[in-house]
């Protein structure tokens, strides 16, 4: 055959004629698109941000507020061997909420004092940087639950630890 009786097969309906190959590979490929496409949408819906924390109210929880005990300013003069130093200290006792105020109350000087006394055989640099304060609120956690037995300390917070 020649080129031209070849040109004229395939030129019967005027479009070329192919044998299927092509329009395979043309159909796959929207079919890959198609898929990708879904599972891009699909992952995009599975993975939706949850609705906002302020979208749902939350349940309302009563809590009554714990009960404050200023302990006494303490200032008590340290003896390191060489020189003497002052330490300045106001702290708070931190009681639950069922404990009355009028209950701590009369312990509070008695607490005071037995902490001065402590304070005073403790070497200085013992009291220096955040091991100090360890320090402290252990010795008033301890002296306070000794001097009121039946009474439970829950935190022993430091307002001012001055060391000069």
């Amino acid at each position: 055959m020649t080129k031209a009786a070849m040109s004229a097969e395939s030129d019967r309906d005027g479009l070329p004629s192919f044998d299927g190959t092509g329009n395979r590979i043309v159909l796959t490929l929207l079919g890959l698109m198609l898929a990708f496409a879904g599972t891009g949408i699909g992952s995009a819906l599975m993975l939706r941000p949850s609705p906002a924390q302020g979208a749902h109210p939350p349940a309302r929880v009563d809590v009554a507020p714990a009960v404050y005990a200023t302990l006494p300013t303490l200032t008590v003069t340290l003896n390191d061997g060489r020189r003497l130093q002052e330490l300045r200290l106001r702290a708070v006792l931190e009681f639950d909420p069922a404990t009355p105020l009028e209950a701590v109350t009369p312990h509070l000087p008695r607490i005071a004092d037995a902490i001065g006394r402590r304070l005073l055989e403790v070497d200085p640099a013992e009291l220096r940087g955040a091991e100090g304060q360890v320090y402290v609120k252990d010795a008033l956690r301890y002296v306070a639950n000794k001097t009121m037995r039946p009474l439970k300390l829950r935190q022993v917070l430091i307002q001012d630890m001055l060391l000069r």
